[in-house]
Order: C-alpha cells, then structure tokens, then sequence
C-alpha cells in the first residue's frame, strides 16, 4: 500500500467542515480559516468517489463532495488571526516532537446520515480504527488546544468520518439499503489547512503536515 501520497489542495468546498459547524464569528483584520484533518491518499480518494456515483449522485438534494476535498477532520478552528495561525503550528510542531504519534488503519466502512436524529445535513462515510490511535491525536490536539485558548471541547463526542455529501433540500436517501465495500488505508499524515476562498470555489491549503512514524 502506497503510504507517501502528496498533500493536494482542493479547489471547492461546502459550508463547514464538520457536519455540526455553525456560523462562527469572523475577527476583525486577516484571517485564516483553519482546520487539522488526517489526508486520505487519492486512491481511496477515488474509492469513495465510487460510492458518491453509485448511490448519491441520482439524488438532486445532494451535492456531492468534491473528490480533492475529502478527508477526516479532527479539529475545525474557523476563523483565525495570524497570532493565533501561529499557536495552531505550534501544536502541529507539538505534535511532531519526541514521539510523534503511529501511523494507523482505517476503515471507511458505511454510510450515515449526520447528525444522527432529525433531518440529516451531511451524508458521511463511517471512519473505523480499532487500533484507538486517531482518537488519541485528536485528544492530544484538542488538550493543547484548549490550552492556548484556540479551541472549545465540544459536547457532542469525537465522531471520525469523511462528509461525502451535503443535504440541500429534501432527500429521499434510505441509508439503511446502503451497503459499500470497505474501505481500508494506512493513514500517516495529520495536516493543518487553510481554507480560502476564491471566485473559483474553496481551495485548501496546507500550512504544515506532521508524517506519522
């Protein structure tokens, strides 16, 4: 299995990064809108856009997400200022240091609506990792994070998953007739982003990526 894949920029992207964000207040001045996620190299990339083809793409109250644009978020900042930009590489570096965390097997293995009760507003892949090293990241950054007062714990619990499609209107979707083959990677790059955008769409950037060992 190919575990150096490049970090690639996306060129669009929905609305929010994290299937519960709401519409965050914007600080005065430059900005960076920030979020930490584990890449997903493009062989799984187009794995999952397979699944998007073949069970959602008929559904018009869906709008798909674009392929260079998945991936599975462990933290989603919104808007920063450039001191802040620069708390959030410190933990990138903090997480990087003396024994930066093991690359670890995922498994996209089904598909659910988010959130789980009422009308959903993503449709998202099921992230499975039994080995509990992505959980352990995403505490350690969210410890540190809180910490230099980037980041508020939140109080729905960590729930890893790749958004796949967005809910736009009234869907007809029964996820329970849903079944995909799954989908296994070896995950070994945790990446700060940015998102911009641009008259073209949303493009994410790469500001800095930690290689697990």
């Amino acid at each position: 299995m190919n575990r150096d894949y490049p970090a690639r920029p996306s060129r669009r992207q929905g609305r929010g990064e994290r299937f519960h964000e709401g519409h965050e207040r914007r600080p005065e001045g430059p900005t960076f809108r920030l979020f930490i996620a584990v890449e997903i190299p493009p062989e799984v990339t187009r794995r999952l856009a397979g699944w998007q083809q073949e069970y959602l793409a008929g559904d018009r109250a869906l709008r798909l997400t674009p392929e260079e644009q998945l991936h599975i978020t462990l933290v989603f900042l919104g808007h920063m200022r450039e001191k802040e930009l620069g708390l959030a590489s410190e933990q990138m570096d903090e997480l990087d240091g003396e024994s930066p965390p093991d690359s670890f097997d995922v498994t996209a293995g089904g598909v659910v609506g988010l959130p789980r009760r009422g009308a959903p507003r993503v449709i998202a892949a099921t992230i499975e990792e039994p080995a509990g090293i992505l959980r352990q990241i995403h505490d350690r950054l969210v410890a540190g994070l809180v910490e230099k007062q980037l980041y508020k714990r939140e109080k729905r619990p960590f729930f890893p998953h790749v958004t796949i499609a967005r809910v736009r209107g009234r869907t007809q979707l029964d996820l329970e007739v849903i079944h995909p083959d799954p989908v296994k990677f070896t995950a070994v790059r945790i990446t700060l982003y940015n998102s911009i955008l641009k008259s073209s769409g949303v493009v994410h950037k790469a500001l800095k990526t930690v290689q697990l060992n």
